[in-house]
């Protein structure tokens, strides 16, 4: 055989199929594995000698909010130094394409608390120019859902109504055009704006054209609290009525009622799976936690207007009496402006002190001045250790971490989500078996979202593989300080070219964008 790019030797393989590892050599031309097994004679131009660490495929982080981090941070040490290779980005019903010039600017003011707003050339309008900005020019392969609520927010504004037959054909046509230009399935985000103004019988819609080429619905439900049960019954009825699988997003609760529900619905024919971050606490948008929605109706420059009403704040201070939280549970991670950064890190009961005002006060202030991009970690009561760990052995499971980047005090899943799977569950406390722990991370999800050609090591399949010694893998962030790397991770091939050695980047950006399963190529 003549010589090959790149060979591994005596790696302990996990291949991915959650069977238990071998020793073995992995060749790697070009972009793929061309074999694996005993190469002892195999002759390569570089040869990486394993020394019995494991071998993996990349990890694919199936929740992850990079939509812009990703473009202006390419190199992206915070996936690559937990060994994730991929990242499907669009979730919870919110990004950037297909949009206007118009709704793109309320979109980027909007999901700016989670997304940031760096300066970028924005020279995308519809999915596939969007998903060209990735190709071979960051280091992470990207894939993408159309997101339901920038769709309607395209077609209807901001309007809090059901959608005319006209509106919700526009809709559909969006959605096929998305689909055929890549898209890999359709993401809503129930409790944001607008997609918290779509029903049933909407949602329904908008998943057949994503049926009808072979995509996954996946969902940011209504409610994973008081209103869990009708939430999964909806992503349920959704699926079946549709024709397609469905995967809830961040599916974080107590265990016994969580897989029930799951359980549930999958003995019923219910095509369902969810995925989970190995953290108690949560992270999101303080306006959508903290606001009612008819505050936030008509944008963001009506709902500053309406914070700085002093009548609007009387009536917001009864709505503030009824909130499931304390204001103490609730820690700042970005705010955006300079006069502020100094609550970064605080609690919200912390920093009102601290600003020597009452609690509502500073929350409309905090929001009105930053323009209501400020994100919070959430300090839940509603789930334990127990649950996490629970969770994460149901074979429907994989995981996403749910990564928000932007500030200075984010939440540590985005840094630490892959490692601490490995450090913590399958290494230290010996929660789940590393095999398939592995599995749960590479090529469940592939399949799930139909990533061909990923998630396994096998001749044929891509070349997105990491090495490490399971003993050094270390999940540094905390919640004091959310922004350290991982440690540990030796080695990070994608598409057969090193992105990261002994946890430091290479510079090399060769991630592609996949595309779904509707993809038709244009000339």
């Amino acid at each position: 055989m003549p010589p090959i790019d790149l060979l591994i030797r005596r790696a302990r393989v996990i291949d991915g199929s959650g069977c238990p590892w071998f020793f073995a050599d992995v060749a790697v031309s070009g972009a793929q594995i061309v074999a694996v097994g005993d190469l002892r004679d195999q002759t390569a131009h570089q040869i990486v000698d394993a020394d019995g660490r494991y071998l993996c495929p990349g990890m694919i982080d199936v929740h992850v909010h990079s939509d812009l981090r990703l473009l202006e941070d390419p190199d992206f040490p915070a996936a690559t130094a937990q060994g994730v290779t991929t990242h499907i980005i669009g979730l919870d019903g919110i990004s950037y394409a297909p949009l206007s010039r118009a709704a793109r600017e309320h979109m980027r003011r909007y999901f700016a608390a989670v997304n940031g707003d760096p300066a970028l050339d924005w020279d995308w309008s519809d999915v596939a120019s969007y998903l060209r900005r990735f190709d071979r020019r960051v280091a992470l392969n990207v894939a993408y859902l159309v997101p339901h609520g920038s769709v309607r927010l395209e077609v209807m504004g901001l309007e809090a109504r059901q959608p005319s037959g006209a509106e919700l054909r526009r809709m559909q046509q969006l959605i096929a055009e998305a689909m055929e230009q890549g898209a890999l399935g359709l993401s809503t985000g129930l409790e944001y704006l607008p997609g918290a103004y779509a029903d049933t019988a909407e949602l329904v819609a908008c998943a057949h054209p994503v049926a009808a080429r072979g995509g996954i619905y996946v969902t940011h439900m209504r409610s994973y609290t008081d209103r869990v049960a009708a939430a999964v019954a909806e992503t349920a009825t959704i699926g079946r009525e549709a024709g397609l699988p469905v995967h809830i997003s961040h599916y974080n609760g107590p265990a016994d009622l969580m897989l029930g529900l799951a359980d549930a619905e999958r003995a019923a024919g219910g095509d369902l799976t969810f995925d989970s971050y190995p953290y108690l606490a949560g992270c999101t948008v303080l306006s959508m936690v903290a606001l009612p929605h008819w505050v936030q109706e008509g944008g963001i420059d009506t709902t500053v207007a309406r914070l700085r009403d002093p009548a609007i704040r009387m009536r917001l201070r009864e709505h503030f009496a009824t909130l499931p939280f304390r204001w103490d549970d609730l820690q700042i991670c970005n705010t955006g402006l300079p006069e502020q950064q100094r609550y970064e890190g605080m609690r919200i009961s912390a920093a009102a002190r601290l600003a020597a005002q009452p609690v509502g006060d500073f929350v409309c202030d905090l929001l009105a001045d930053a323009q209501l991009a400020i994100a919070v970690i959430v300090f839940h009561t509603y789930r334990n250790e127990a649950d996490v760990r629970r969770i994460m052995l149901h074979p429907a499971h994989m995981g996403g971490s749910d990564g928000i980047y932007a500030g200075s005090h984010p939440h540590p899943r985005g840094f630490g989500t892959f490692a601490r799977y490995l450090a913590v569950y399958a290494r230290d406390e010996q929660v789940i078996r590393l095999e398939e722990l592995v599995r749960h991370l590479t090529w469940h999800p592939a399949r799930r979202f139909r990533l061909a050609q990923r998630g396994l090591i096998a001749p044929g399949f891509a070349a997105d593989l990491i090495m490490f010694d399971l003993d050094r893998i270390e999940a540094r962030a905390t919640y004091a300080e959310g922004a350290q790397l991982a440690a540990g991770m030796d080695l990070v091939l994608i598409n057969g070219v090193i992105v990261l050695v002994q946890g430091l980047p290479t510079g090399a950006r060769p991630g592609r964008s996949l595309y779904g399963p509707g993809y038709r190529s244009h000339p």
